[in-house]
């Protein structure tokens, strides 16, 4: 018999009504990764490990400034996001508003239970992730990540990745409360 874990949606599908944009005819879909690229909506998934953004460090040597990322691949992942991204991209990245649906898939656990739900309370933490893929799509999607006006982002045990949607923000969408 399945377990309530494995008959969970995948951690892109969520269990909650979805406000996203219909597919419209003019929208280039790719069949095989399910990914959607139109005017309005871009929706891609990433396949690896998400690393985090973390924290710079700086410090003095022979009066010169050393700035250094505490964080190891990052470059690597950032990299895979925007390769991926560049893929569905707009010809000239987007001005204007924009809002982020973020779903991270990290893997489980060994020591994890096998019977019980388990949530992904513990590093990395989902502010970091989000930065990490934000300025990834910066220069790539978007002009600037200060144009995101809403962000929605979910960590759950999964498949190793990032489901990303980037969406237009226009002057009749209300912001949820």
């Amino acid at each position: 018999m399945a377990t309530k874990q494995s008959r969970r949606k995948p951690h892109g599908g969520g269990g909650r009504a979805s406000a996203r944009p219909p597919i419209l005819p003019e929208d280039e879909v790719h069949l095989e990764t399910g990914a959607v690229k139109g005017e309005s909506v871009i929706r891609f998934q990433v396949h690896g490990l998400p690393v985090p953004q973390g924290s710079l460090r700086s410090w003095v040597v022979n009066g010169k400034p050393v700035i250094t990322s505490t964080a190891k691949g990052l470059g690597s992942w950032r990299r895979l996001v925007a390769d991926v991204a560049q893929r569905f991209a707009p010809t000239e990245p987007w001005a204007g508003p924009v809002g982020i649906e973020l779903d991270f898939g990290i893997p489980k656990p060994k020591s994890a239970p096998k019977r019980r739900r388990v949530w992904p309370d513990k590093r990395p933490d989902l502010d970091k992730l989000s930065r990490a893929v934000l300025d990834a799509l910066t220069y790539v999607i978007f002009a600037d990540d200060s144009q995101v006006v809403h962000l929605r982002a979910t960590k759950d045990y999964g498949a190793p990745g990032v489901a990303v949607e980037v969406r237009r923000v226009s002057d009749d969408d209300t912001v949820e409360a």
